[in-house]
């Protein structure tokens, strides 16, 4: 009877140890995908740590801010607003418009902003960093491909 006994206590003694070793490995998989996969969040420190965290409390608030335009455009796009928008390269390496903020220029303009002044928003990739542009209200946006209810004026920041 003890022989029974102590062998069921064995078998069950390693089969949990079996259970645990396939769980730490487990564990140890999702550990390396976690670490492959944050790297660049997991490397910054201080401030701008800070404000990456900052940002990603806000879109946990509200996450439908987050816009994936990465299949059509190459970018990510944070819409913290009707007519307020700023795109995130995902490739920054590829393109000199590594941040492009878009602005409802309606205020603007009944401030005098004479929009015959600016150039008018060109294509995806085409746009000179550092300059302003504009684009009306019922045209069809050349980054989005879709038309915006309000005059905009927007700017690309190469961050290289």
């Amino acid at each position: 009877m003890f022989k029974v006994t102590f062998a069921s206590a064995l078998l069950l003694i390693t089969s949990g140890m079996s259970a645990q070793t396939r769980s730490t490995d487990a564990g140890s998989a999702e550990l390396a995908r976690i670490q492959s996969e944050y790297a660049d969040v997991l490397a910054l420190q201080e401030t701008a740590k800070a404000e990456v965290l900052a940002i990603a409390r806000v879109l946990r608030a509200k996450p439908e801010m987050a816009i994936d335009r990465t299949k059509a455009a190459g970018e990510y796009c944070f819409k913290s607003s009707l007519g307020t928008m700023v795109h995130y390269a995902s490739q920054p390496e590829a393109t000199a418009e590594d941040v492009v903020y878009e602005f409802d220029a309606t205020q603007l303009l009944a401030a005098g902003l004479d929009p015959q002044r600016i150039p008018n928003l060109p294509a995806l990739g085409n746009m000179e960093p550092g300059k302003w542009y504009f684009l009306p209200s019922g045209v069809i946006d050349p980054h989005h491909q879709h038309v915006l209810a309000t005059p905009t004026i927007a700017i690309a920041v190469n961050v290289k």
